[in-house]
């Protein structure tokens, strides 16, 4: 969920760009799905351990016989995985959640290669590591003030590269505290991009997340020319790097800083989440915590 659901797209990605034999899905909700048996490998990730959906998730996985793996700084699921035996990788704590993806990416890498499955080299997590310094906050920074003062933001992506605009998203949101939505190609051509056949009346700012293959070649010449005839600021991002893994996690990064950037020029505070508690408040009167 949230800043450590995030992760779990990666790994997908990762899958999905290596062509493993065996699929990949990423849940996000309580409990885990009807077909989850013993054959099958779970990994549990939160970054607080307290995560609701998440410890239920792994709890019943484990009753179902699968094996559950557990990524986390503590909490409940930390607990849980040591009372039961279970393997676990513990990440430093003390970060917002949205701010330890790094961490969190990496955690995940190791364990699910432990366990006998290559989701990524060394050389790739060395490669990411790079492109990870190699962005700098002047970037972020850049692209913030092209975007400052929008009533609304759009983020699109295009391919694996969707999973990057979802990130903006949620960065732009919990950071910025902006009006932030996403349109994720092709699937967006057949729908979302209808809304823009009308001359909006409103302050928009458009991110452009430029993905590869020749889908989102044609797609990405096209959306330019569309969020470009709506009179408005349109910012094109490539995600660099050596690599699916690189490329996603420097494009997020990027995310993160212009995000926090926007938020200094929009005059909020971009570590306030507070809203969020009314959440866990609701789930433990209602006996879910």
């Amino acid at each position: 969920m949230g800043g450590s659901g995030v992760t779990g797209d990666y790994i997908w990605a990762l899958a999905a760009a290596k062509a493993l034999r065996f699929p990949v899905i990423v849940h996000k909700a309580e409990g885990v799905p009807s077909w989850v048996t013993a054959e099958d490998l779970v990994v549990a990730i939160s970054y607080s351990g307290n995560t609701y959906e998440t410890v239920s998730c792994a709890r019943e996985a484990k009753a179902r016989g699968a094996t559950v793996l557990s990524v986390t700084s503590g909490g409940k699921l930390a607990s849980w995985a040591k009372e039961n035996g279970l393997p676990l990788a513990l990440i430093e704590p003390g970060y917002y959640p949205r701010t330890a993806l790094g961490m969190l990416a990496g955690a995940t890498i190791g364990i699910i290669n432990s366990s006998g499955i290559k989701i990524a080299a060394d050389k790739e997590v060395e490669d990411a590591a790079d492109a990870l310094r190699s962005t700098s906050r002047g970037e972020g920074e850049t692209i913030a003030r092209a975007l400052a003062g929008k009533d609304i933001y759009i983020v699109a992506g295009c391919g694996l590269f969707d999973i990057v605009a979802h990130r903006w998203r949620q960065e732009f949101s919990e950071n910025a505290k902006a009006i932030t939505k996403t349109e994720f190609y092709p699937e967006s051509a057949h729908n979302d991009m209808v809304v823009w056949q009308l001359l909006h009346n409103v302050r928009k700012g458009f991110v452009l997340i430029e993905g590869d293959g020749r889908v989102c070649a044609v797609l990405e010449d096209l959306l330019r020319q569309i969020y470009n005839d709506q009179r408005d600021t349109v910012v094109r991002v490539t995600p660099r790097g050596n690599g699916v893994l690189a490329q996603l996690l420097q494009g997020s990064l990027l995310g993160g800083y212009t995000s926090t950037y926007l938020a200094m020029f929009n005059g909020v505070d971009p570590r306030d989440t507070s809203i969020t508690g009314r959440y866990k408040e609701a789930l433990e009167k209602a006996g879910l915590s």
